[in-house]
Formats: structure tokens, sequence, C-alpha cells
């Protein structure tokens, strides 16, 4: 319901699988997850972001919007530069590590 009620036509979605390095707690990880809450809305065309933990996998979800996937990929490489967020890219495991941009197709409404 989420993501659908709030979806423009020209919205790109980023959208992130990962799970941290085994020595890395969880605690540990919602703090470094919360970090990037500074990094991410910072740069032009953020719109929101949210993120999911799955207890039963150590895996999580991060959720971001975008005002268009050209805004989306350039935040993307200013992010690998930036210094916090980087903090928090050498804690995870980049094995486990999806990431992909979508544009939205299809779905919903309640």
């Amino acid at each position: 319901m989420l993501f659908s009620n709030l979806a423009l036509a020209t919205d790109s979605f980023e959208i992130v699988s990962l799970k941290f390095k085994d020595e890395v707690k969880v605690d540990e990880q919602k703090k470094l997850m919360a970090d990037l809450n500074g990094v991410i809305q910072k740069f032009e065309g953020f719109k929101s972001r949210d993120y999911f933990y799955s207890s039963e996998n150590g895996r999580w979800i991060d959720f971001v919007v975008w005002a268009d996937v050209k805004l989306a990929k350039k935040a993307s490489e200013a992010a690998m530069i930036d210094p916090k967020a980087s903090a928090v890219f050498s804690k995870i495991d980049e094995k486990t590590m999806i990431f992909s941009h979508y544009e939205k197709v299809g779905g919903v409404k309640i």
C-alpha cells in the first residue's frame, strides 16, 4: 500500500537488498542504516527512504524514492565518495548486496 499510493509515474525507485558483515551486531546495523539518512536526504531528487529488516534471515531492504532515474544514479555516485556513507558501506557484506533502480509500471490501490 505504501509504495503504490505514493508513487508518481516519473519517480525512480532504488531498492537495495543486503546483509552486513557477520561481526556487525544488529544494534550497530540499525545505527548504520539510520546514519545513511543524513547522507541520502541531501542529494538532489531525494523524495523518501524506508528500510526494513528481516530477523529471519538477517537481511535488509532499503527503499529510496527519487524524482527520476538520472538523479538517482547521480546520487548513487556521490554516495560512493561520501565519507559517512563509505563508513557504512565498509560494514556491508558486498557479496550479499543487490542494488537496482526501478521505474513503476503498474500496481493496485485500495
